[in-house]
């Protein structure tokens, strides 16, 4: 009995308590300064440029290969806009791999990656795994729009404990260029019409012709450069905008992804590679993006079959007959072409598989019929080894 009404004491006392636990996401707990979410880029408002030079120590230091960069001459250093020699031309950060180690912010010598310390550093979610690979127009973007309000890394606390304890004064907080005072900084000096960047020195002699010589080509010279699959991947990203922005406006989607699709095929020609329009030809069988590719058209096939197979099921026909007519059907759609149906020429047990006929597929599929058959042998009291005989010698084994 003493029990029971201490053990009630112990619950009336934590309903009077105020709780712990708020209406997440419309109210947030202030998240600690040391708070990991995932690395992003630091970007320097006193040159308008990332800090990152692409020195790719950060890469080298990476336990799971999440990252990616490309160094490049920095062109802001012949403007005497700023004192790297070095920039970085890409960079990317695979999201579904990053463990969110923190050790590329504690090997970074030019305090150019940090660990996103706000609650927009969580909001990554996505239905498809490719929208998780952050490029630099990502990366820096948190820093960029100001919502870094303090970049943190792990050796500046240190310092600051360091000169603590030993009494001395403790030293300025790295970062500065990357600030909310360095961003206000530039945003007055574009008030006062100078430019982003702080002029340090005089330009190098033809330094302005050949910057305005770059400019001139614009957006159409960047997108020459790239290759089938990052103009594939651009082409993706605009379409899933205009289709997210279409629904939210309650619009077609579909009519607003066919005229992002059409407006990146414009620009890319009006860039000079028609190689770009991916999106409307063909091209090369089995090329990636390509609508009609085997292994496309081997996914559509399969899926025909699989709700074939559960229809007949649920309505109590023969599955594998309906499976068969599903197959029939989705070749006659593609014409009977046996290149456009991958796997519909191979034999009969590779066929029923929907795979090419491969020697591990084929043996791992004689396998399971001999397995099956030899323990319904069992099952009904006949001879296990001359069922497995009987399979063996189905699929022409000795």
């Amino acid at each position: 009995m003493k029990g029971l009404f201490r053990g009630l004491a112990t619950t009336l006392s934590t309903a009077f308590r105020r709780p712990v636990t708020v209406q997440f996401p419309e109210v947030k707990h202030e998240l600690p300064v040391r708070q990991r979410s995932f690395p992003v880029l630091t970007w320097d408002f006193d040159h308008d440029e990332p800090f990152c030079t692409g020195c790719m120590v950060c890469v080298r230091n990476c336990p799971v290969e999440c990252m990616t960069a490309v160094m490049q001459d920095n062109p802001k250093y012949a403007l005497g806009q700023s004192n790297r020699r070095k920039g970085i031309e890409k960079f990317w950060i695979d999201y579904g791999r990053c463990i969110r180690c923190n050790i590329c912010v504690e090997v970074c010598n030019f305090e150019a990656i940090v660990m996103d310390n706000t609650w927009g550093g969580h909001a990554h979610s996505a239905f498809d795994r490719r929208d998780l690979h952050k490029d630099l127009d990502d990366l820096t973007k948190a820093s960029r729009e100001g919502r870094l309000p303090r970049p943190f890394r792990p050796v500046d606390d240190f310092d600051a404990a360091v000169a603590k304890l030993e009494g001395k004064e403790i030293p300025e907080a790295g970062m500065k260029g990357a600030r909310p005072e360095a961003r206000q900084a530039q945003i007055e000096r574009l008030a006062a019409g100078q430019g982003a960047a702080i002029q340090e020195r005089e330009p190098e002699p033809g330094a302005l012709k050949a910057a305005a010589a770059a400019a001139g080509g614009g957006a159409e010279e960047e997108l020459a450069g790239l290759s089938e699959k990052k103009l594939r991947a651009r082409r993706m990203r605009a379409e899933k905008e205009a289709r997210d922005l279409a629904i939210a406006e309650g619009r077609d989607p579909e009519a607003a992804a066919a005229e992002a699709r059409k407006a990146f095929e414009a620009s890319v020609s009006a860039g000079g590679t028609p190689r770009a329009a991916t999106a409307s030809a063909p091209a090369a069988a089995g090329a990636k993006g390509d609508p009609n590719s085997p292994s496309k058209l081997r996914a559509r096939r399969m899926r025909a079959e699989r709700e074939a197979r559960e229809k007949a099921v649920a309505e109590g026909r023969d599955p594998e007959a309906a499976v068969a007519e599903a197959r029939a059907a989705f070749e006659a759609s593609l014409g009977g072409s046996p290149a456009a149906a991958p796997g519909a020429a191979a034999a009969a047990p590779a066929a029923a598989d929907g795979d090419a006929p491969s020697e591990k597929k084929l043996r791992a599929k004689r396998m399971r019929e001999e397995r099956e058959a030899r323990e319904k042998a069992i099952a009904e009291g006949a001879d296990p080894e001359a069922a497995v005989a009987e399979v063996r010698a189905r699929w022409g084994v000795q």
